[in-house]
């Protein structure tokens, strides 16, 4: 065998070994222990519905961790999502300037249960992409490990307008977002905690687009979210996003 073709067979058993192990394969082993998590967010969701709007803080006392930028999912005991997405959890909710970390508990158990991502209604005709195994692995990693759930649960939004031309430069009519930020103990079951939070579009864009006016809002949202945590939960630790 010639040197080339050995390099050549190497390098294709090498892309052969790691394409392994499949997501069903995933699934099999570990789908279980991530039913049994998910079974708690569900316990969550029904609870959350009974829960009144927030009339204060109510810091809680935890130590937790969540990440706010999507991505391959870095270790941590916590999980943010929005109440939307609480509704059918192999879905995503219908959610305008979603903050992007918000799919990992949605994306565990649509591999748990479809081995695809969640579908997404803001984009309804866009069939949802294949998981993979290496995908599932690092999803599972975090999702079997959930100690804790923050819920975003909207109060009142006003929807930025996209960009009209005016006379000289790009006009928009900014939006806001009111909304509780809730602290779920996975475990018990139980609400320990509330932040209120509030965002709103920037005064000025330097385009107004309709992608730069959503992200310029959940841009902004994001840093609502990290002050408000970081100024009355300071044992919660942000990973990504705004500093």
């Amino acid at each position: 065998m010639s040197r080339v073709r050995a390099i050549l067979l190497g390098g294709g058993l090498a892309l052969l070994w790691g394409c392994g192990p499949y997501i069903d394969e995933i699934v099999k082993e570990r789908g279980a222990r991530v039913e049994q998590k998910l079974a708690a967010v569900k316990a969550v969701g029904e609870a959350l519905q009974k829960t009144p709007l927030l009339d204060q803080d109510e810091p809680a006392n935890v130590k937790a961790s969540f990440q706010m930028t999507s991505g391959t999912p870095t270790p941590a005991n916590a999980a943010l999502v929005y109440a939307e997405d609480l509704r059918d959890l192999d879905e995503l909710g219908l959610v305008y300037a979603r903050i992007s970390g918000t799919t990992l508990v949605n994306t565990c158990a649509a591999f748990v249960h479809t081995e695809r991502h969640p579908w997404d209604p803001l984009h309804p005709e866009a069939a949802p992409a294949s998981g993979t195994g290496y995908t599932a692995t690092k999803h599972f990693d975090v999702c079997e490990k959930l100690d804790f759930l923050f819920v975003l649960r909207t109060r009142a939004f006003v929807r930025p307008s996209v960009g009209r031309a005016g006379s000289s430069r790009s006009e928009f009519d900014g939006g806001w977002v009111d909304a509780d930020l809730l602290v779920f103990d996975l475990a018990a079951k139980k609400k320990v905690g509330g932040l209120r939070v509030q965002a709103e579009s920037s005064a000025q864009l330097e385009g107004g687009s309709a992608f730069e006016v959503e992200f310029d809002l959940q841009w902004n949202l994001q840093k609502a979210v990290t002050l408000a945590l970081k100024n009355h939960m300071p044992n919660v630790t942000v990973v990504g996003g705004p500093s």
